[in-house]
């Protein structure tokens, strides 16, 4: 059976971005992954992972992607040197992926994750999605030549079974390190039905690990 039966479904399908300014590559036909693999300051990252091992973090607001108002999203968080320097990166990834999008109205959603959401292989409905994990484990995805499609949904089956369905290959499960960003397109962008980014949310769930990740979307 043909695993890939769409015909914007390419082998080759995503993009290494050297910068932000590399996010549009996203709009090329076919592609639906654009990762940022961005190097982490040793120092930054040790204080984001003691704020996300010490607080629990869930703020959601639409905030405008010209002159994102990322001080009152994050209001609920502790003030430190953690927030600050979480304040000048959502700042930064709102804008770049408001010229991404070409729309001003962007929904953020910073959260604390240390259960299995998402855990079974999906793609997703939304257009544009762009995903940042500041700490823990990151967001795992899987090349469209690994993945069957015609397995997507847990069809009554446990989702550990479901995901091996969908991807038979434990070794083909690429898993995002902290701090890259994944700028990734569902199903729902012009041109890209049946061939949205397989990914799942890594599974941490009684393991004690913790995530810290923002989520990006667009607004219609």
């Amino acid at each position: 059976m043909a695993t890939e039966p769409a015909s914007n479904v390419l082998s080759i399908h995503f993009r290494y971005a050297r910068s932000a300014a590399e996010f549009s590559a996203i709009r090329n036909p076919g592609i639906n992954l654009v990762i940022w693999r961005r190097n982490q300051d040793p120092a930054l990252a040790s204080v984001v992972d003691g704020f996300n091992a010490a607080e629990d973090c869930d703020v959601e607001a639409v905030l405008d992607a010209q002159e994102p108002d990322v001080w009152m999203f994050l209001d609920g968080c502790p003030a430190g040197a953690a927030r600050d320097m979480l304040a000048a990166d959502i700042d930064f990834l709102v804008r770049r992926f408001g010229v991404v999008m070409g729309r001003r109205a962007v929904r953020a959603h910073l959260e604390t994750v240390a259960t299995d959401a998402c855990r079974l292989f999906h793609v997703d409905a939304a257009g544009l999605r762009m995903l940042v994990t500041y700490s823990g484990f990151g967001t795992q995805w899987a090349g469209n030549g690994d993945v069957r499609r015609d397995q997507l949904t847990a069809q009554g089956r446990a989702f550990d079974a479901a995901n091996r369905a969908i991807v038979p290959r434990q070794s083909d499960i690429r898993t995002a390190r902290p701090w890259w960003v994944l700028l990734q397109k569902g199903e729902s962008y012009p041109g890209n039905a049946g061939n949205g980014i397989v990914h799942r949310s890594p599974p941490v769930e009684g393991t004690g690990a913790r995530r810290l990740r923002l989520c990006l979307d667009e607004v219609s």
